[in-house]
C-alpha cells in the first residue's frame, strides 16, 4: 500500500473496526475459558497456574497501556494495530505449540502486547481521532459489533476444541489474526478530525500543560472513575476465566452452559442499542442504573440455579455492554477532551493491572473456599463498589444534582 492510498470513509472505518474487534476479543480474551479444562487434562498443568498465565498476559496489557496510548498520539493507528495483530498470531501459535510450562508463560508476553494494541482502547482512539467530538455514535456502532465476540467465539471455540483439539483451534485463531485482522488494520487510513483536541471541561487538565498526566493524577474524580472501572474489569476478568467451570459446579449441563455464555453477547448489544436510543445529553449519568442492573445480575448468578443463571447472564450482559461505552466516554466527559489516547491509557493502566490479577486471584479463592461461592459474593461486592465510586464522580461534577433538578 502506498502513502497516497485513499482514506477510508466513516462507514468503512466502523466496519473495519467492528470486524477486527470481534476477532481480536474472541480469540485473545473470551475463549480462554474453553481452553482451561482441555489444557489441564492434556498437559497436567494446574488450574491456578493456567489462570496465572492468563493473568500474566493481562499484566503485560496493563503495563503497556499507557505507553500504547502515548504512542497512538504520535504514530498512525494502522501501524500500532496492524503489528498488534501480527503479535497476536505469533502468540497463539506459541500457545498451540506449548511444549513446557516456561513456553506457556512466555507466550503471554506477545499476547499481552497484542491485547494492548488491538482491543477496545486503540479502537476508541481511532474513533475519537476520526470523528472528533462526534465520537459517541461510532463507538456505539463498533461496540455493537464487538458485543457478539463472546457469542460467536465461545461456542465456536468449544466446538472446535471438542472436534479438532485445542492446539488446532489455536492455529485457526492465529490464522484469523494474521490473514484477516492484520490486513484490515493496515488499511486504517483516515484524516484526524478538526475537533479532536476540543476544549477541556471545568476542572479538567490543561491541554497546554506538558504534565497532563501528573495533573490528572491529582484529580479525585479520576481515581473514583478508575475505582469503578477497576471493579467492573475484575468482574469481567473473573467471569472470562471461570464462567464455564463455575456453571459446571452449579450442575448445569454443557448445552445450557453454552446458552448462558452465549446470552451475554446479545444482551450487551441490547444494552448498547438502548443507550444509543435514549435522549440523554451526558450518557455517563447512565452509570447509576447500569451498576444496579449489574449487581442484580451477579446476585442472580450467586444465588440462582437453572433459568435464573440465564437471567443473570442477560442482566450482566446489558450492564457490561453499556459499561464498555462509559469507559470510552469517561475521560472526555469527566476529565478533559484533550490528549484522549494518553489519558485513556493512564486510566486503563491501574484498571488492567487489577484485571490482570483477577483470574489467578479467582483460582486462589476457588481453592481456599473449596468452590466458587466466595468468588461470586466478591463479584457482587465489587459491583456495589463501582456504583458508589461512580456516584461520587458524578456528584463531584454536579451531574447527580442535574438529575435531581430534572426530576
Amino acid at each position: 500500500m502506498t502513502a497516497t492510498a485513499p482514506h477510508l470513509s466513516p462507514r468503512q472505518i466502523i466496519w473495519t473496526l467492528g470486524i477486527t474487534e470481534i476477532i481480536s476479543w474472541g480469540t485473545l480474551y473470551f475463549t480462554f475459558t474453553v481452553f482451561l479444562e482441555p489444557m489441564h487434562q492434556a498437559l497436567g498443568f494446574g488450574k491456578p497456574f493456567l489462570a496465572g498465565g492468563f493473568s500474566l498476559g493481562l499484566l503485560v496489557w496493563a503495563m503497556c497501556s499507557f505507553a500504547v496510548g502515548r504512542l497512538l498520539d504520535r504514530v498512525p493507528a494502522r501501524k500500532v494495530m496492524g503489528w498488534g495483530s501480527v503479535l497476536a498470531a505469533a502468540g497463539l501459535l506459541l500457545w498451540a505449540w506449548c511444549p513446557s510450562p516456561t513456553v506457556f508463560l512466555l507466550m503471554w508476553i506477545p499476547l499481552g502486547l497484542a491485547m494492548a494494541s488491538t482491543l477496545y482502547e486503540p479502537a476508541f482512539v481511532v474513533l475519537r481521532q476520526a470523528f472528533g467530538d462526534s465520537y459517541q455514535k461510532p463507538i456505539v456502532k463498533v461496540t455493537l459489533f464487538a458485543g457478539f465476540a463472546s457469542t460467536i467465539f465461545i461456542p465456536i471455540g468449544q466446538w472446535l476444541v471438542l472436534h479438532l483439539g485445542w492446539r488446532e483451534t489455536l492455529i485457526i485463531f492465529a490464522a484469523l489474526n494474521l490473514f484477516v485482522c492484520a490486513p484490515l488494520h493496515a488499511r486504517l487510513r483516515y484524516a484526524v478530525h478538526a475537533t479532536y483536541s476540543g476544549t477541556p471541561l471545568p476542572g479538567g487538565a490543561s491541554p497546554a500543560s506538558q504534565g497532563i498526566a501528573r495533573a490528572t493524577l491529582r484529580e479525585p474524580v479520576f481515581w473514583a472513575v478508575v475505582a469503578a472501572f477497576t471493579a467492573t474489569a475484575v468482574i469481567a476478568s473473573l467471569l472470562g476465566a471461570h464462567l464455564i467451570p463455575m456453571l459446571t459446579e452449579k450442575g448445569m449441563p454443557v448445552g445450557q452452559q453454552l446458552i448462558v455464555a452465549a446470552l451475554i453477547g446479545p444482551a450487551q448489544v441490547a444494552g448498547r442499542l438502548a443507550m444509543a436510543r435514549l435522549p440523554i445529553n451526558q450518557p455517563v449519568r447512565l452509570s447509576m442504573p447500569v451498576y444496579v442492573v449489574m449487581s442484580v445480575g451477579l446476585l442472580c448468578l450467586t444465588l440462582g440455579h437453572g433459568y435464573w443463571l440465564m437471567v443473570a447472564a442477560i442482566c450482566y450482559g446489558i450492564a457490561n455492554g453499556v459499561n464498555t461505552m462509559l469507559r470510552a466516554m469517561a475521560m472526555p466527559e469527566l476529565i478533559s477532551r484533550h490528549h484522549y489516547a494518553t489519558l485513556n491509557g493512564l486510566m486503563m493502566t491501574p484498571v488492567l493491572l487489577m484485571q490482570a490479577a483477577a483470574p489467578w486471584f479467582g483460582a486462589l479463592l476457588w481453592r481456599a473456599a473449596g468452590g466458587y461461592w466466595l468468588m461470586l459474593w466478591v463479584m457482587v461486592a465489587l459491583a456495589l463498589g463501582a456504583l458508589g465510586a461512580f456516584a461520587y464522580a458524578l456528584h463531584q461534577r454536579g451531574l447527580l444534582r442535574q438529575d435531581a433538578a430534572v426530576a
